[in-house]
């Protein structure tokens, strides 16, 4: 099963995660934001929060990428065998996906262990 992504808005929009998770059928609801649970995959450092501050997508993208460690590797692992068993849906709070870490971070996990991206939910 795929991998989508959306941000908290949407969820309080359309009744919560529960509601959510109930229309799309089987589903694994990550929060991959900071103190939420998942820091392995969220962006922790200055240089990130800076390049974000200056809008500065190119180094913001290459610098939570390098941070994507061994650990991480394994989280996403993790995710790519749950993809098996039903959706996954990554969140975080930035409304635009194009410059946020969960579309990247869902891009990594189809690019590493062939899994179905499917986009932001809000768009299907």
């Amino acid at each position: 099963m795929p991998i989508y992504t959306t941000y908290l808005g949407f969820l309080n929009k359309h009744g919560g995660s529960d509601k959510v998770a109930q229309k799309l059928g089987s589903c694994f609801v990550y929060y991959v934001m900071r103190d939420r649970g998942n820091n392995v995959v969220a962006p922790v450092s200055e240089a990130l929060i800076e390049a974000t501050k200056r809008k500065d997508w190119t180094t913001y993208e290459r610098l939570y990428l390098q941070q994507l460690d061994y650990v991480a590797e394994d989280w996403m692992d993790r995710r790519s065998h749950e993809a098996k068993l039903g959706n996954i849906l990554l969140v975080c709070f930035e409304k635009n996906a194009q410059h946020c870490h969960r579309r990247l971070l869902a891009e990594e996990i189809a690019r590493r262990f062939d899994v179905e991206y499917k986009g932001e939910l809000e768009s299907h």
